[in-house]
């Protein structure tokens, strides 16, 4: 018997409780040894459990869906092989700063350090790719140490939590109170507290901005994460400041707004990063300033006046000398500065800065853009991947969403693809590069917004380690697209050889297989694509599809986008 209130659950039966209270909705995974938690989850069919074909992609789903829901992801694996497959996606998530709990079963406890079949340290290993990992090795505390997973995953910057719940722990059984059930749902979603500067501080870095001749905003992925993009908007119009973003912060602003230059960076465009260079004055909004970002430090120029916003305070000044840190939300700091604003009567239209940046943004298009001649050119075989680029915004709608892979694809899809909404309708593993990303975040990002479709951008490269995912997609009911640019290489590598290493060429070149035949085996639609003035109707069917489909595009296997210089910058 026991008291009101009190019920006795077992250790999976919990956990999966803990995830509901949470506000879980769905989650991703393989099962093995913790089919406890899997039982539970049918018993009580408040979850939805989406089955992958391999864990690496379950990490890739929980990311996604965390990024475009702001809700945490959620994975699961088995002891041993099926947690360290979670590793890559795991990585993913920990550098570009995405709120993930990864759940792992372990062996029994009382096997431990015996070599047991599939026995490591897997909390050891799990330790430097998140913020915390752990061991859960009492059932009675499975409440506890999951609430702290919610907490970590989302406050400060972002992350994953790695949780391992052994065998016996899973199985046993506890009397639980409903008030160590109770949980604080704020922290199923991200942010779980808009922390502030200091008033006094964030008027200060108005007055700056205010009286800055050429100001500039540099807008991060925290402004996505945050969901600033309204707040953005309105400080650059308010003050006629032009906005560049890195690739996690496209969708910040339209890329058609007349204040938006685009992407900067390594591999942003090169006219952005020479107007970056030339602010007196940059608002950093939720930025790293990594090493691509910035084109090795030097973008920004290291001595102009930056004010840096990051929830995060050890990343504020972390890569760059800041003249000011404003440590705390991007949204709310935003809106502490337009309270200033108003209260001050502050306002500058800065016309000049304005007409400068369409004049960029048009040259631009019509030098390398999809306004370009060789963009539009519909009798090219094999194509262009300008010509794809140009095909994807011409067939998809402003509020469509595109996801990027890791390699050349990405590049041409961030430097190129103008997003045509603000929001989260862009991604990419920009913070660990891993390939394999888009079709498994793809697939995610349809699951939680079924009524909006999805493009997701690859090369051939990376779409073969995960396209055993299109079954995935089939049994789960995802409606999206994936467009294969399709150049039998690792394009990204091959062409590092023939720039650096005299094009001696080794291990970057494979069969360009057609993947179209490969989609239709699953049951996708599979399009084949091999002439430009082809792909627009191809692309317009598989829009238009019900069923997953792939779009097969043989590209140039010699087409590179445009790269910054040394000399550009000297």
């Amino acid at each position: 018997m026991t008291d009101a209130g009190e019920r006795v659950l077992s250790g999976g039966e919990v956990a999966v409780e803990m995830l509901e209270r949470f506000g879980v909705e769905i989650m991703f995974g393989l099962p093995g040894d913790q089919t406890d938690i899997y039982d539970a989850l049918y018993r009580r069919g408040r979850i939805r459990h989406v089955l992958v074909r391999h864990e690496q992609a379950a990490a890739h789903m929980a990311d996604a869906y965390a990024r475009k829901t702001g809700k945490v992801g959620v994975c699961d694996a088995s002891v041993g092989p099926g947690a360290t497959n979670l590793i890559g996606g795991v990585c993913e998530a920990f550098t570009s700063g995405v709120p993930m709990v990864a759940i792992a079963s372990a062996l029994r406890s009382d096997w431990r350090g015996r070599e047991s079949f599939q026995e490591i340290d897997q909390v050891s290993v799990f330790k430097p790719v998140t913020k915390l990992a752990l061991s859960v090795d009492h059932v009675q505390r499975i409440p506890e140490l999951m609430a702290r997973a919610f907490q970590i995953a989302t406050t400060g910057r972002p992350g994953p939590v790695f949780l391992s719940f052994p065998l016996d722990v899973l199985k046993a059984q506890h009397t639980f109170t409903a008030a160590g059930l109770e949980v604080d749902a704020r922290y199923g979603s991200y942010p779980a507290h808009r922390m502030t500067p200091p008033l006094e501080d964030v008027r200060s870095a108005t007055s700056g901005l205010l009286a800055a001749a050429r100001p500039i905003i540099v807008a991060g992925g925290g402004v996505i994460a945050s969901g600033a993009m309204d707040e953005v908007r309105t400080l650059s119009e308010l003050l006629g400041i032009p906005v560049a973003t890195t690739f996690m912060g496209k969708g910040t602003l339209p890329e058609n707004h007349p204040l938006s230059l685009g992407p900067f960076g390594l591999i942003g465009r090169s006219a952005v990063n020479e107007y970056v260079l030339k602010a007196d004055f940059v608002l950093a909004l939720g930025t790293r300033f990594t090493n691509v970002d910035t084109v090795a430090w030097r973008v920004p120029n290291p001595s102009t006046r930056i004010v840096q916003v990051d929830i995060e305070p050890t990343q504020v000044g972390r890569n760059y000398a800041v003249h000011q840190s404003l440590p705390g939300d991007v949204q709310a700091v935003l809106k502490m500065m337009m309270d200033v604003l108003e209260s001050e009567r502050g306002t500058a239209q800065r016309a000049g800065q304005r007409e400068e940046v369409l004049a960029l943004t048009s040259h631009w298009r019509e030098r390398s853009g999809i306004g370009s001649a060789l963009a539009k050119d519909n009798d090219c075989s094999p194509l262009h991947p300008l010509q794809v680029i140009r095909a994807l915004r011409n067939t998809m709608a402003a509020d469509d969403a595109i996801i990027c892979d890791s390699g050349f694809n990405q590049i041409w899809g961030g430097q190129y693809f103008e997003v045509g909404q603000a929001g989260r309708n862009y991604m990419g593993p920009r913070g660990f590069g891993i390939m394999g990303f888009s079709l498994p975040a793809a697939i995610a990002y349809s699951l939680a917004n079924p009524d909006q479709r999805v493009v997701a951008l690859c090369g051939d490269g990376g779409f073969a380690m995960v396209m055993q995912e299109l079954e995935t997609a089939i049994r789960a009911g995802a409606r999206l697209t994936v467009c294969i640019m399709n150049n039998g290489s690792l394009q990204f590598i091959k062409d590092n050889q023939r720039l650096l290493f005299g094009s001696r060429y080794i291990s970057t070149e494979f069969s360009a297989l057609d993947y179209s035949l490969i989609a239709r085996a699953f049951g996708c639609v599979g399009l084949r694509v091999e002439r430009s003035g082809d792909l627009e109707g191809a692309l317009f069917e598989a829009l238009a599809s019900d069923l997953p489909a792939v779009v097969d595009v043989r590209v140039m296997a010699d087409a590179v986008p445009e790269r910054l210089t040394q000399q550009k910058l000297d």
